[in-house]
């Protein structure tokens, strides 16, 4: 009934039909003239190459994700592989929550605000030839232009700048309130999650404590390799980024091994929090050299630079003491509060809300305290509230 239905109706049925690929391809560079394929004949092959770079370092982040379940299964025996996979469950919640969204429009923001600063710096004229004959322009209109072109560029470039060391501050603040005090609440969170069994088992709470700890890691690396994922934009850069993760891959290989049989789980977290600020700090590097590169600074300036912007990533110290303290303050309340009288058996709800709240007394004195000196995460909340009254 189909097969007549579509021979009634107007031109038949239209089966599908081979279409013969054009000789000459537009979008091939046509200086760079060789004899390719009829399989390569509507292909870019820039575009081509720096696909097969991205598929080559997505392959390798994978092996670099799933290598801690590798080490563990061939070092570990089921009860530490058991542990772990319990920690890395609840662990991973604050990651794909919180650290995710942020690291996805992340990307975004910075893959938008460095296409402006390349189209700006492209249309820019050179010191060569190009800049010789804008001088030549009657009236200076050609000066003038590329002057105009040079400080839009640069307001471009110092949006991205204020732009990535304030997204760096914020999952920084989100890192260490989770490393200096939501690790002295594991033992809490599993006993209401796992039950009893896990809530008082010492090795999956110091193993859950140890993966609070690398969501601090986590929160810096997701945020610096969006910015090298967003800006890049040849494949010399990305190349460079999976050679550096073979090489810390090799220093995981390394590292794991012994520290795996020393500390069990807790190691093996304590080695990813090794590589994952390796990467972070080769991500670092090169939003120091791109922002020297694009901002035409010399090497001079560029140490400058690279000093300003540690500067401007960093909590104020004072904060950083409140965050050390606050640490102190709720392992000691850990000890006290919940620790020594569920080991004896008292009723552990009322421990454990004396617990947290010593927890949350810390969280609000370091939040006010960062809001105190931190005038632009004031500004940035201000504006925030006034758009979403608005």
């Amino acid at each position: 009934i189909i097969y007549w239905r579509g021979m009634l109706a107007v031109g038949g049925i239209r089966w599908p039909k081979r279409i013969q690929a054009p000789i000459h391809n537009p979008y091939q560079n046509s200086s760079k003239s060789r004899i390719v394929s009829s399989v390569f004949q509507n292909l870019d092959m820039k575009t081509l190459r720096l696909v097969i770079i991205f598929t080559l370092q997505g392959i390798l982040k994978h092996g670099l994700t799933e290598a801690d379940k590798i080490v563990l299964s061939a070092l570990a025996g089921s009860y530490d592989q058991g542990v772990y996979a319990l920690a890395a469950s609840y662990g991973g919640l604050a990651a794909r929550l919180l650290l995710q969204p942020i690291e996805e429009n992340a990307r975004l923001l910075f893959s938008r605000q460095g296409a402006l600063v390349a189209q700006h710096l492209e249309t820019m004229p050179s010191d060569s030839v190009e800049q010789k004959t804008i001088k030549k322009t009657t009236n200076g209109e050609g000066n003038n232009t590329c002057t105009e072109k040079s400080s839009l560029a640069s307001t471009h470039v110092k949006e991205m700048e204020d732009s990535y060391c304030f997204l760096l501050r914020a999952v920084l603040y989100i890192g260490l309130l989770f490393a200096s005090i939501a690790s002295n609440y594991t033992s809490i969170l599993l006993r209401i999650l796992a039950g009893a069994r896990w809530g008082l088992n010492a090795e999956a709470s110091a193993t859950l404590s140890a993966f609070c700890v690398y969501t601090a890691f986590l929160a810096i690396n997701g945020t610096t390799e969006a910015f090298v994922y967003g800006v890049a934009r040849s494949g010399k850069d990305v190349g460079a980024l999976g050679v550096i993760h073979a090489l810390i891959g090799g220093v995981f290989a390394t590292l794991a091994p012994p520290l795996v049989r020393l500390r069990g789980a807790v190691g093996l977290v304590l080695t990813n929090c090794i590589c994952m600020a390796l990467r972070s700090m080769y991500s670092l590097f090169y939003a120091s050299r791109y922002f020297s590169v694009t901002g035409k600074l010399n090497k001079a300036l560029s140490g400058i630079l690279t000093s300003r912007m540690m500067l401007h990533i960093f909590p104020h110290p004072f904060v950083l003491v409140l965050f050390f303290s606050s640490y102190l303050v709720t392992r000691a309340s850990n000890n006290h509060f919940y620790n020594d009288h569920t080991a004896t058996g008292a009723n552990w709800m009322l421990h454990a809300l004396r617990h947290i709240s010593v927890g949350v007394l810390c969280v609000i004195i370091v939040m006010s305290a960062a809001l105190r000196f931190d005038k632009e995460l004031q500004l940035t909340l201000l504006r925030l509230a006034k758009n979403k009254s608005s």
